[in-house]
């Protein structure tokens, strides 16, 4: 029943977020209840200098190019029908048995690099929520969130990705959440990234 209800919420959320252009962020404090992640190996999309980072176009729906790979090792089934699939919004809900997950990639194409940018910067400094930096999901990365929801956020070139995963508290998240959400990040900008 409490799923069934936080779903019909994550519906309506996702109607309001398609109508609107949602900030982003956190104010900066490193005492979260997540720990945060060692920097990853590998960096599939790095920091690019202002204005020569890549020039995204999406098209198609977003749940079939998002990278959910991260998370199917412990929630290995995806539901058939996603709750939201445009090409700029995916919300998704994986499961393992009784436990589940919901996971939502926002992807705003904006003008610019630049914008891009300015678009991150002020959703830090509007932040209702402490964050953290964080390496190897783009530029700018940070995280929030708590034992029941974590959002990671990021830009490269003009594409800004906000990538959030939430349970309910009873399943709680795992605790390398941030590690697996940075990795959805950066295999998303691949598969988003221009030919």
């Amino acid at each position: 029943m409490a799923r069934q209800a936080r779903r019909s919420a994550v519906v309506a959320l996702a109607a309001a977020l398609l109508s609107t252009v949602a900030a982003c962020g956190g104010g900066d404090d490193a005492s979260s209840p997540i720990p945060e992640p060692p920097p990853l190996a590998t960096e599939a999309a790095t920091p690019t200098p202002a204005g020569s980072g890549p020039v995204y176009v999406l098209s198609g729906e977003l749940c079939k190019k998002a990278d959910q790979s991260p998370l199917a090792d412990l929630y290995p089934k995806e539901e058939a029908q996603p709750l939201v699939n445009t090409e700029r919004l995916c919300i998704t809900h994986r499961t393992s048995g009784e436990k589940g997950i919901d996971l939502t990639v926002d992807a705003e194409v904006l003008n610019d690099e630049g914008m891009a940018k300015r678009f991150v910067e002020t959703g830090r400094r509007l932040a209702k929520r402490p964050y953290t930096d964080v390496t190897g999901a783009g530029t700018d990365a940070h995280w929030s969130g708590d034992k029941d929801d974590v959002k990671l956020t990021s830009y490269n070139g003009n594409l800004v990705l906000e990538v959030e995963a939430s349970v309910n508290v009873a399943d709680g998240l795992p605790p390398d959440i941030v590690q697996r959400l940075v990795k959805v990040a950066a295999g998303t900008y691949q598969r988003l990234a221009p030919g």
